[in-house]
């Protein structure tokens, strides 16, 4: 029988920010408990950086404490802090400021990363009654544009907007990777790496992972993201910019999901002596649309 007693309705938000000339930025997230009952077990915030960002110190934060989950200062793959507090009190917010730097090569179209605030996975006492506003997206507007020189390739992907049944079975979601500078039996010399993390309440399932794929980080935790990276094989746009190279990758949305568009970040980059130079067109959101079977 469950022993969860606390029915709270916790939320979070940011506010916008602009990198400054040095390429520094502080994030001001507002997490907050919108019930008249307060969390008595453990909840926390999570911050997944977006690429080519990283955070330049861990939060200091009244009444709580600060950890990295994953640590990775790769450009092309994101980084987890998590800030925890052990309870939340009624009708109260608190905020938390999170100081990034981003890195010289980084797209003139910023991406984007998330701030999620929920109860933990070891939380025994409280339940949230709405998940639908645990996760707020943001980025960073930049303060001026680069001119990177252009490279040899023009990577980016597609994939669609999936329906899953929550706590059902897996379902293998295409993704479509492009190189618009390729041309008849050119393509790209070497593997692409394609790195994404997983959206809210979302896991890639053991069976059925494409060949080439990694675990970089998971987590059990349905409320926190796990990070991949697939090595996409050589030959991206061998047949022209129009053809893609499509995989398989399998996903399940996890039991208890809010019925929504849940998004998260990707990108793919080439490797080696392939080259590209704006990164824009090579990252944005994927979505998987949390669905209910039957009658509601």
């Amino acid at each position: 029988m469950s022993t969860l007693t606390n029915i709270v309705n916790l939320y979070c938000r940011t506010d916008a920010a602009t990198y400054d000339g040095s390429g520094n930025a502080s994030l001001t997230i507002t997490v907050g408990n919108f019930a008249s009952v307060a969390a008595t077990g453990p909840v926390s915030l999570k911050v997944i950086t977006p690429f080519y960002a990283n955070v330049n110190a861990l939060p200091t934060v009244t009444g709580a404490t600060s950890s990295w989950l994953y640590q990775n200062t790769a450009v092309d793959v994101p980084s987890i802090i998590q800030v925890s507090f052990n309870g939340f009190p009624a009708n109260s917010t608190q905020t938390v400021t999170v100081s990034m730097s981003l890195d010289s090569g980084a797209p003139n179209l910023p991406p984007f990363g998330r701030a999620i605030f929920t109860t933990d996975a070891a939380n025994t006492t409280d339940q949230d009654s709405d998940l639908s506003r645990n996760v707020w997206l943001f980025l960073f507007v930049r303060a001026s544009l680069a001119a990177p020189a252009p490279g040899n390739t023009n990577l980016y992907y597609t994939s669609p907007q999936t329906p899953l049944v929550a706590g059902a079975g897996t379902t293998g979601i295409p993704f479509n990777f492009y190189n618009g500078a390729g041309t008849l039996l050119s393509g790209t010399g070497h593997p692409a790496h394609f790195t994404l993390s997983t959206p809210f309440y979302t896991r890639v399932p053991t069976a059925g992972r494409p060949s080439g794929f990694t675990a970089l980080y998971e987590n059990n935790d349905p409320a926190i993201p796990s990070v991949y990276q697939l090595a996409v094989p050589a030959g991206i746009g061998l047949l022209g910019p129009t053809v893609a190279t499509t995989v398989n990758i399998p996903f399940q949305v996890q039991t208890g999901a809010p019925r929504l568009l849940t998004q998260a970040s990707a990108i793919v980059v080439p490797t080696s002596t392939d080259t590209q130079g704006d990164f824009s067109t090579a990252h944005h959101r994927f979505g998987i649309l949390s669905v209910a079977s039957g009658a509601v």
